[in-house]
């Protein structure tokens, strides 16, 4: 008897769960599926066969697969007269019956399937309610694993609604609403922090999405009103409002996170300090990992000044006119040979020497050729004053050049 109250206790703290899940039909709470799970879980501490029959007295998960699918006679009894156990003594007792014990699972204090034991009942009673027991437990466990499981792809679904499209524009009550009921602060102004993980310069499997947004989640759960979703390729972090050096621990963080736990790399985008709408922070830490991914610094929060941030938001043909205007409607192999002399020379400190044994010419070919891009462009690239035009050059060069696109606009 002590044993039944403790069940009974045990189904109504499921109660909250299903309340607060708004969950309405029992029949799905006990699926063929976690009707499996939980015999196989039970198989390890019992040698006896285990059976689990759904409402309808249908066997659903046997550890002898032959009875699958059959129909438990005993079960039925059990269901129909709300019997707290059933002893069966003969296989002829009930169709579909062996000799052993049958109880009810309880979840939410209703009935919603069947546990049975087959053996001798001098042999199986003794560890019936335990089985019941535990089989409830894992039944409990599962159902709020799914729920969990719900709730967060509800969440994915509001995020990435606010975050890339127009809900909370187009309907703002709905979009109020649905935040309260998910909890999310939409008041308070956030920080976005975005990142994409590669494996051998590939992207990685679904799988290992899965996995990486997992752990990060329950590093995000330290902290307040922080939150993940994640798109075919990118995951996506939202967080309240915090300073830079901040958003970097949180940043640096997931870093270590995923090289170490997953051996992948991983580059990170974070948008700028200042206050504004989602959309928009989205739309800047997106472009700081485009940063990330070019740079030898895989961490970048976005700035408007930045040179790469500049860049990226070019369009094609900005970057193809500039170029053309620079050195003076030069053909492509000229533009090619000077934009490599000037990288060299630019990643030697402007360095003659150094630049031009990296080159295999001599210092006075290199400062001829320095020359000969002063004729053409009418700038200097010696002069500190000057550099930084050409160092744009470079870098919107790279950018046509790996859009593949180059050759085919300046011909």
């Amino acid at each position: 008897m002590k044993a039944q109250d403790e069940t009974n206790n045990h189904s109504l703290s499921s109660d909250v769960f299903i309340k607060d899940a708004g969950f309405k039909d029992r029949r799905k709470i006990l699926s063929n599926t976690v009707a499996a799970q939980i015999v196989e879980q039970l198989s390890k501490v019992m040698e006896h066969h285990i059976n689990i029959m759904n409402i309808d007295g249908m066997i659903i998960a046997s550890t002898d697969p032959n009875r699958i699918n059959t129909l438990h006679g005993g079960a039925k009894i059990i269901i129909n007269k709300n019997l707290s156990e059933l002893l069966i003594e003969s296989e002829t007792q009930y169709v579909g019956s062996k000799n052993g014990i049958n109880l009810p699972i309880h979840f939410d204090n209703a009935i919603v399937g069947v546990i049975g034991l087959t053996g001798k009942t001098e042999e199986v009673y003794k560890y019936s309610q335990i089985i019941k027991k535990m089989t409830e437990i894992l039944l409990l466990d599962s159902f709020v694993k799914e729920q969990h499981t719900i709730e967060q792809k509800a969440k994915d679904r509001f995020l990435e609604e606010w975050i890339l499209g127009d809900y909370h524009i187009n309907h703002p009550m709905e979009f109020k609403q649905r935040a309260h009921m998910l909890n999310i602060d939409i008041q308070t102004p956030k920080r976005l922090l975005v990142f994409a993980v590669k494996k051998n310069h590939q992207p990685v499997s679904d799988q290992l999405q899965t996995a990486i947004s997992h752990h990060v989640r329950r590093y995000l759960s330290s902290l307040y009103q922080a939150y993940l979703f994640r798109t075919s390729t990118l995951f996506i972090c939202v967080l309240n409002h915090i300073n830079d050096e901040e958003i970097l621990r949180i940043a640096k963080h997931i870093n270590i996170l995923v090289t170490e736990q997953f051996q992948s790399a991983i580059y990170i985008g974070i948008d700028d300090y200042d206050f504004k709408p989602v959309k928009r922070s989205f739309k800047h830490a997106n472009e700081a990992l485009q940063t990330s991914f070019k740079s030898q610094q895989n961490i970048n929060i976005y700035d408007i000044v930045s040179n790469d941030i500049f860049v990226n938001n070019m369009t094609h043909n900005q970057k193809t006119e500039f170029i053309k205007q620079l050195f003076n409607q030069a053909d492509n192999e000229t533009i090619r040979e000077y934009v490599g002399i000037l990288k060299t020379f630019y990643t030697f400190e402007g360095s003659l020497k150094d630049a031009s044994q990296a080159l295999f010419i001599h210092k006075n070919t290199l400062q001829y050729r320095l020359n000969k891009i002063l004729d053409l462009t009418g700038y200097d690239p010696r002069k500190i004053s000057i550099s930084y035009m050409f160092m744009m050059a470079i870098k919107i060069y790279d950018a046509l050049q790996s859009g593949d696109n180059f050759q085919a606009e300046m011909l």
